[in-house]
């Protein structure tokens, strides 16, 4: 096997882990990926071959994995949920239009990292966008990050991306979760890092401001947070692996349009 390589993704937004087989890790290539998650926030592994148990166990490398009830779970493996959009689906993908951070509205016991696999993906379409909070903090404003270096966000889970959710839970059956609040720090330390925790699809409101002021911090941050500067359109291929830290990594999915795209997804706490 050939020695394990890096490169960072676009404009410094994750990085690819190349010649790396996921079935048959060793324990320094295990350290290795945790290290190049903590370092980059997101990772992408590309062309890789998992059955359900393969890609199971690589997750159980990185943490505790968690159901989510929202979603469909794989025959077997509860914790492998089923993201699959069909030809004659035509609400907004779950997830998409606005970058967000999973859960952002749990006060605690939020998950860390979210993982992805690509079952089948059609061809120019369904990228996952990533925003790094590590890189659009450091290229905030002085000015800026001395107004929020103490400020706390109200997320909730009846943000703008809640429209997602409340048509997939249609499509599915499901009765409509309950409104959820949580209250974070803006700006929060990450593996000895400085990120923006922003996610804009659940964002509200600023904390113990007037409500113009913060509307106008609120609008600065997320405008930020989606310069392209800061952005990495990720182009799946059938059987890449993304794992990302949901702490310091924003992410949406973009359109799928008149054609099957199937993604397992795992939560890891």
């Amino acid at each position: 096997m050939n020695k394990i390589s890096i490169s960072p993704g676009k404009n410094n937004v994750g990085a690819y882990i190349n010649n790396l087989d996921l079935k048959y890790l060793k324990l320094d290539q295990k350290d290795q990926i945790k290290d190049t998650l903590n370092k980059y926030g997101v990772i992408f592994i590309k062309k890789q071959s998992l059955n359900p148990e393969n890609y199971q166990n690589f997750a159980k490398s990185i943490g505790e994995l968690v159901e989510y009830p929202r979603l469909k779970g794989l025959n077997n493996y509860p914790y492998i949920n089923v993201l699959e959009r069909k030809p004659t689906d035509k609400s907004l993908a779950f997830g998409g239009s606005w970058l967000h951070q999973d859960t952002s509205y749990l006060e605690k016991d939020r998950p860390r990292y979210t993982m992805l696999l690509g079952i089948e993906i059609p061809v120019g379409q369904g990228n996952t966008i990533f925003s790094s909070g590590f890189n659009a903090y450091k290229k905030l404003p002085d000015d800026i990050k001395q107004k929020i270096k103490n400020a706390r966000g109200v997320f909730s889970s009846a943000g703008p991306i809640s429209k997602t959710r409340l048509e997939l839970e249609k499509r599915s059956g499901i009765q409509s979760s309950m409104t959820m609040e949580a209250e974070h720090p803006i700006v929060q330390e990450v593996n000895g890092q400085k990120t923006l925790y922003v996610s804009p699809g659940h964002l509200i409101k600023i904390k113990n401001v007037e409500d113009k002021e913060s509307e106008n911090i609120r609008k600065i941050l997320i405008d930020h947070v989606n310069k392209d500067e800061f952005i990495f359109s990720y182009e799946w291929s059938k059987g890449d692996l993304v794992l990302w830290d949901n702490l310091s990594v924003m992410h949406k999915a973009s359109e799928v349009k008149n054609c099957t795209r199937i993604m397992h997804r795992i939560t890891i706490k």
